[in-house]
C-alpha cells in the first residue's frame, strides 16, 4: 500500500481518495450489500482484504468527510463471515433496510429536538446575561444619584450653618479694641453702655465750656 502510494502522482492519489470515499459510503445501503453478495464479491479474498483496508475511514481525520456515517457500522459487520453469508438473503436484506430507515427517522427527529433544546438554552442564557447587565447598570446609576443627593444635602447644611452664625451675632454690639492685649479675648460692650461711657468722658469738657 505504502510502496504503491509512493509511486502515485498527486492527481492519482486524489482520484483514488474520491473513489474510496464514494464506495465506502455505498456500504450504508443494505440493498447494495445484497447486490455484492449475490454476485460473489464477499467470497473473493482480495475483496475481503480490500474491506479491511477501508477501515482507515474510521479515523477522525477521514470520517469527518463522510455524509453517511452509518456506512462505518456496515463496514464493521462486513469483517465477519457470518454477516457476509447472511446478507445474500433478500429477506435479511429487507429487514436490515427497514431497521436502517427507522433508525434514520428516529435519529433525525432526535437530532431536531436536540438542536431545538440547545437553541432554547442558548437564548435563555443570553436573556439572563442581558438582565444581569441591565441590573448592574441600574445599580451604578442609583449609587451615583445617592452620592449627588448626599453632596447637595451637605452643601445645604453648610449654608444654613453660616447663616445661623451670622444671625446669632447681636446687631448692636461693638468690640472694644483699644486696651486689648495680643492673645487676650476682646470685650464686647453693648452700644447703649458705650454711649454712656462716651458721655461721661465728654461731660467735663462741656462744663468747662459753660464756665
Amino acid at each position: 500500500m505504502n510502496s504503491y502510494a509512493a509511486i502515485e502522482s498527486e492527481e492519482q492519489q486524489k482520484r483514488r481518495w474520491q473513489i474510496e470515499l464514494e464506495f465506502v459510503q455505498c456500504l450504508s445501503n443494505p440493498n447494495y450489500l445484497n447486490f455484492l453478495a449475490q454476485r460473489g464479491y464477499f467470497k473473493d479474498q482480495s475483496f475481503i482484504n480490500y474491506l479491511k483496508y477501508l477501515q482507515y475511514w474510521k479515523e477522525p481525520d477521514y470520517a469527518k468527510y463522510l455524509m453517511y456515517p452509518m456506512c462505518l457500522y456496515f463496514l464493521d459487520l462486513l469483517q465477519y463471515e457470518h454477516f457476509r453469508r447472511e446478507i445474500v438473503n433478500s429477506q435479511c436484506c429487507k429487514f436490515i433496510d427497514e431497521q436502517a430507515i427507522l433508525q434514520w427517522q428516529h435519529y433525525t427527529r432526535k437530532r431536531i429536538k436536540l438542536m431545538e433544546s440547545a437553541t432554547a438554552v442558548q437564548q435563555q442564557q443570553q436573556q439572563q446575561q442581558q438582565q444581569q447587565l441591565q441590573q448592574s447598570n441600574g445599580g451604578d446609576a442609583a449609587t451615583a444619584g445617592e452620592a449627588a443627593a448626599t453632596g447637595g444635602m451637605m452643601a445645604t447644611a453648610n449654608g444654613n450653618g453660616t447663616a445661623s452664625a451670622a444671625e446669632a451675632q447681636p446687631s448692636g454690639a461693638s468690640v472694644q479694641r483699644g486696651g486689648a492685649e495680643p492673645g487676650q479675648p476682646q470685650a464686647v460692650i453693648p452700644q447703649q453702655q458705650q454711649q454712656q461711657i462716651n458721655g461721661l468722658a465728654t461731660a467735663p469738657n462741656i462744663k468747662l465750656d459753660l464756665n
